[in-house]
């Protein structure tokens, strides 16, 4: 569906699950915020929605997250589903602690890629920063990923103060094990909307580190990417940055919640529900409808932030 800033929006980001294992402090202000919606769909809804907004609202990419999608009990089934109605790029966005044990039936499913969230390489760190998880159980996911030949990337949330200082160890690690690590800049969203003590570390900075210890070239990267890419001896990297040089203007993605709502933009997260039209025997034009209400609301310039928590819009 073509927006109307001429933007294909094409990407659907499905939010399965609001529960998640762990309380990152950029997301939540504990473990306890997490909460699965009440009215939460089962796969066999999910699916149906997924389906219209495929036949009816040109729906060609799909990624799966949370919360922790790995915790949703029926996310094989969902996976197979979205492969068995046509369509082929599946990704899923994890924290990867339940992941090693998984990643071979993901992939059986159709699952093509997935992301993984990775602050921090110090076990101590990564507890601090995720207050609850484990590192090794993160980096086992990542392995058992690589060995069945599952495209990974690492997605690691820079903060002043508490990582910034791994940015090249991180960098050194993707190259080791042949992952593109994306350095994202922290998002006014959740407990930061509006926080006085924001420890954005920009994109200017991250390029300084990294190019102190490697030779940086930028490289092309898809006209809807919502990072900038560059190539290093030896691999390559990304920068999401939100702040600095904000993606909006391209941003081809819908956003699907765990109990079917549409929210359109994170700046304008304006919810607008689509679950009724499962028992509707003609949902074609409402869906249209709604799909198109929905992403009128996104900005055409600069993020500028929201307090909905990331886990119910899926990150």
């Amino acid at each position: 569906m073509i927006d109307l800033h001429g933007r294909n929006i094409n990407k659907l980001r499905i939010s399965l699950t609001e529960v998640c294992n762990m309380a990152c402090t950029y997301c939540v202000t504990s473990l306890s915020d997490h909460k699965r919606a009440p009215d939460e769909l089962g796969a066999d809804e999910m699916l149906s929605l997924v389906r219209m907004l495929k036949e009816h609202a040109g729906i060609e990419k799909v990624r799966l997250t949370g919360g922790e999608p790995l915790l949703y009990p029926n996310l094989i089934p969902v996976i197979s589903g979205i492969r068995e109605m046509g369509i082929s790029s599946i990704g899923l966005t994890t924290n990867g602690q339940l992941l090693a044990r998984k990643a071979k039936a993901l992939v059986e499913a159709g699952l093509k890629n997935v992301n993984l969230s990775l602050d921090s390489l110090d076990p101590g760190n990564f507890k601090r920063m995720g207050r609850v998880g484990k590192l090794h159980k993160t980096l086992e996911g990542i392995e058992e990923c690589l060995k069945i030949g599952l495209r990974v990337k690492v997605n690691m949330v820079v903060i002043k103060g508490e990582n910034e200082e791994e940015i090249v160890k991180m960098l050194e690690y993707g190259v080791r094990r042949g992952v593109e690590v994306r350095y994202l800049e922290l998002m006014a969203m959740g407990p930061l909307y509006h926080k006085d003590d924001f420890k954005l570390v920009t994109m200017h900075e991250i390029l300084e580190r990294i190019s102190a210890r490697f030779t940086v070239q930028p490289v092309s990267a898809d006209t809807d990417s919502t990072s900038l890419r560059y190539w290093v001896p030896g691999g390559y990297f990304g920068i999401i940055p939100n702040n600095s040089a904000p993606f909006c203007s391209t941003c081809s993605r819908l956003r699907l919640t765990s109990n079917g709502q549409l929210i359109g933009c994170l700046s304008n997260p304006t919810p607008l529900s689509i679950r009724h039209l499962l028992d509707h025997p003609d949902p074609a034009e409402p869906l249209q409808n709604l799909v198109k209400k929905s992403v009128s609301y996104k900005q055409d310039a600069t993020f500028t932030g929201s307090a909905l928590v990331m886990s119910r819009v899926g990150g």
